[in-house]
């Protein structure tokens, strides 16, 4: 079953021309959003799916076929994977050849997993993850061209080039789905940066908090930023504001030019890490 939790289309868009745009989409498991740029760094759409019980073998295809605006062929298509196993990996230390035993160091790889490495050169260090391979064959099957890339490496490529840290450590929170990622940036460099799994509201403030205590962080003293899928009436952001006591809410970034209905139609921190796949290229 799949279904459709966003669906904005700007006045501008122009389905003739979707071969001068631009597809971002971003991929996990159980949810697919997606984003159209034109020329003019415009977002002219933005779609995004819930999925659940799709086929095993085959588990996009029900979307990339029924989808007739994905059916157009674009100017370029990037695919970012929201994939908890990954590990950052020092240029220095990095070999390609060794990319999934890096991984193997940390994590349990499954037989359907495919292993990917970006080069974060803000970072001088490589992003290895795996994601399923039957979502990544579905990909390569439908669009002609694409590009892969890890979550993590838009997001903190934008936390280090268009946030300051250089008078205070800078803690992002973002929320995807039933995960929440964590980073701490200070004077643009990565203290630290981890996905984690949750299921209940105390859990995600049990692993800021964590984070918190194990970088000597104040609650009182260092800001939270948040991106994602977080409003300011939720059970978490409630939670949080009782123990931090400055929290904000990032607004849409600036190298994107929104439209009125994308505005109008969420809270700006949302989508923030689809956005921060213009920043893998």
């Amino acid at each position: 079953m799949v279904d459709i939790i966003y669906n904005i289309f700007e006045d501008d868009f122009n389905k003739s021309l979707t071969h001068t745009y631009n597809l971002s989409v971003l991929m996990g498991t159980d949810r697919l959003s997606y984003l159209i740029s034109n020329e003019q760094n415009q977002v002219v759409a933005l779609r995004s799916y819930q999925l659940s019980g799709l086929p095993h073998e085959s588990p996009l295809k029900q979307v990339l076929i029924e989808d007739s605006i994905l059916r157009a062929k674009f100017k370029t298509v990037r695919v970012g994977l929201f994939a908890p196993k990954f590990s950052l990996i020092p240029l220095s230390l990095f070999s390609e050849e060794e990319a999934s035993v890096y991984l193997q160091q940390t994590t349990t790889l499954n037989k359907s997993d495919q292993v990917f490495f970006d080069l974060v050169e803000s970072l001088k260090a490589a992003n290895v993850y795996a994601f399923a391979i039957p979502y990544i064959q579905d990909f390569k099957e439908h669009f002609s061209e694409v590009n892969f890339c890890h979550v993590s490496t838009g997001l903190i490529n934008n936390f280090i080039n268009n946030f300051d840290s250089s008078s205070s450590k800078n803690i992002f929170l973002n929320i995807y789905d039933h995960y929440v990622m964590i980073t701490v940036i200070e004077n643009n460099k990565l203290l630290f940066h981890n996905i984690f799994s949750f299921k209940a509201s105390p859990d995600c403030l049990y692993y800021i908090l964590l984070v918190y205590k194990q970088l000597g962080l104040m609650p009182d003293r260092h800001p939270l930023y948040i991106v994602g899928e977080l409003v300011a009436d939720s059970e978490i952001h409630k939670l949080l504001y009782k123990y931090i006591k400055t929290i904000h809410f990032v607004n849409r970034p600036n190298f994107y030019v929104f439209g009125e209905k994308l505005q109008a139609s969420f809270a700006q921190n949302f989508f923030f890490d689809l956005y921060s796949l213009k920043l893998c290229e």
